[in-house]
């Protein structure tokens, strides 16, 4: 965001700089993952188109085993999505994504550790970039219990420990805060309102989840 000050949030090119910080700090903290990566047993794909028996979906970041491709066979999938406005609709559709986007992958792969990233910003300054937006009137309203409203919905979808859990659930989830007007440098919000260490969709946990996970499931592999 704040290499592009202005630029469309939900562009994207941020999802595929938040996609290549996520592969980094898995390869930092999973053994596994490494050395899969590094003997290219497995390879980091952006934007990829995954099949199912019925359906196709791109997914924003998938790790895919080198060796079948050009088939595609996910051992781990990450979904980037981002809430910046309009709160009270925008997370009823990206729970709703989340939900299908877990779907789909376990219908693709039942071993696959599915995860999800949500952005949410705080500011009731951000104005959307689009055409359509600019100059748009909005009512006052609290914004922290709006944030923390939306939050909580995600910290409610329960996560998949294993391959015969639910499919429509995700292993590893996180959510970020960020403060961000749209004209000044995005902020990464800690403080109380956001996840906390310890939580299961801080964004530390979630990437031990989805370590711990994939070791479980391929470290043999």
């Amino acid at each position: 965001m704040n290499e592009n000050i202005g630029f469309n949030p939900r562009a994207q090119q941020n999802s595929n700089a938040l996609s290549e910080f996520v592969v980094a700090d898995l390869v930092t903290s999973c053994p596994a993952i490494r050395t899969a990566i590094q003997s290219e047993a497995l390879t980091p794909k952006k934007n990829s188109e995954v099949n199912t028996a019925s359906a196709v979906r791109t997914v924003d970041l998938v790790l895919v085993e080198k060796l079948k491709l050009p088939l595609i066979s996910v051992r781990v999938s990450v979904e980037n999505k981002t809430i910046m406005t309009a709160h009270g609709k925008a997370r009823k559709n990206r729970y709703g994504d989340i939900i299908a986007y877990s779907n789909h992958m376990h219908n693709h792969r039942r071993e696959c550790v599915a995860g999800a990233i949500v952005v949410v910003n705080v500011s009731p300054e951000y104005e959307n970039p689009d055409k359509f937006a600019k100059g748009l009137v909005r009512p006052n309203f609290d914004m922290d219990k709006i944030v923390a409203d939306t939050i909580n919905i995600f910290r409610r979808i329960p996560l998949r420990n294993g391959p015969r859990d639910p499919s429509d659930r995700p292993e590893a989830l996180a959510v970020i805060v960020v403060d961000y007007d749209g004209e000044s440098a995005a902020k990464l919000v800690t403080g109380s309102l956001a996840p906390q260490p310890g939580e299961s969709i801080h964004y530390e946990s979630f990437v031990g989840r989805i370590g711990s996970l994939y070791e479980r499931r391929f470290s043999g592999r």
